[in-house]
Formats: C-alpha cells, structure tokens, sequence
C-alpha cells in the first residue's frame, strides 16, 4: 500500500502517533495497538478488553468507563475509530477502511437509539411531559 492508497482514517490514526510520540500516553498505545495489529475495517474489530489489557502491559490502568470517555470518545471525535457497541464478539473498536464500515455503525448506532426511544415510551406515558 503507497501513501497515496492510505485511507483518511488510517492517516489520522498516524497523525496521533507522531503527536504523542514524545509522552506515550493512553492515546498513543491505543493507536499503536490498533495499527500494529491491523485493526482496520468493521470485519477486524477487537474488544475493549482487549485494548484495555494491552494498555495494562503497558502499565496504563483505566477503568472501561474511563477509557471508553477520554480515550475513545476522543478517537471517535477525531475520526480516527468506529465501535460496534454488540455486545459479546459482535461489537468492537477498528479503524474505519471505507465508507460502508462508519455507515454500518451508523445504521446500528440510529437502531439502538430508536430501540431505546421505543423503551422510554412507556415512561413518558405516565408523566406530564405525556402532555406536552
């Protein structure tokens, strides 16, 4: 693969590498975890519990909450990852290869939301907001 042929996300996910080069923080080990292993596209997602493990070897200790907040919110506003939020080997983190993959968790993203929209029906039914 020439740089020219480098997807947009991969290039981000690079870009971050050579920002935190100097410190090494969660941000970098993340990314470097995810490029080294070929983490890319919806079909070579890995767990959190994954990543969170690799970031323990590397003596980075965050609680799934934490990372999924500071580091992985922060990935996702860069445009650098995607998740699958299945639970079980369903879901996953990756690095987006095409537009079909970020369209993908889209689509899952929205299905979850009506899901729960559909869910807290009943419990705006028996409150005033029912009448606004």
């Amino acid at each position: 693969m020439t740089n020219g042929d480098i997807n947009q996300w991969i290039q981000r996910a690079r870009g971050v590498i050579v920002e935190h080069e100097h410190n090494r923080d969660a941000m970098y080990h993340t990314v470097s975890y995810l490029l080294t292993n070929d983490f890319c596209g919806i079909g070579r997602r890995v767990s959190m519990s994954r990543i969170l493990d690799y970031l323990n070897q590397q003596g980075i200790r965050l609680s799934r909450e934490n990372f999924q907040q500071t580091i992985l919110g922060e990935l996702k506003r860069r445009g650098i990852v995607a998740t699958l939020v299945y639970p079980g080997r369903q879901g996953g983190v990756f690095i987006p290869q095409c537009v079909e993959d970020v369209e993908t968790v889209v689509r899952q993203i929205l299905r979850r939301i009506v899901a729960e929209v559909g869910n807290l029906r009943g419990l705006l039914l028996g409150t005033p907001f029912a009448n606004m």
